[in-house]
């Protein structure tokens, strides 16, 4: 898989690097949000936690997409390599008692 940043604007406003990027995935399907993470982050020279990646498009027949990621200054992010851990309850159920 190659990335290549297309296009990078700095919105001040917001405090963000704005990434246009273009992803090659010859004989692979379209790259999962944390693959596209890690890679961007690694390309950009930013931390993980800072890097969002806002959109995937895959273009029909072939074996390449666009993106859309945002490196933030301030903001963190999740980073979607890592697993969330399970507390063991279901959301919105009340703890047990103990």
């Amino acid at each position: 898989m190659k990335v290549e940043i297309k296009e990078e604007n700095y919105n001040r406003f917001l405090k963000r690097k704005e990434l246009d990027i273009e992803i090659e995935h010859p004989e692979e399907a379209t790259p999962s949000t944390a693959a596209l993470q890690q890679l961007v982050a690694r390309q950009a020279s930013a931390p993980v936690d800072k890097t969002e990646v806002k959109e995937i498009f895959s273009a029909i027949g072939a074996a390449t997409s666009k993106g859309i990621v945002f490196v933030w200054d301030e903001k963190t992010v999740k980073d979607l390599s890592k697993k969330e851990e399970k507390t063991g309850q279901a959301e919105g159920q009340p703890a047990p008692a103990e």
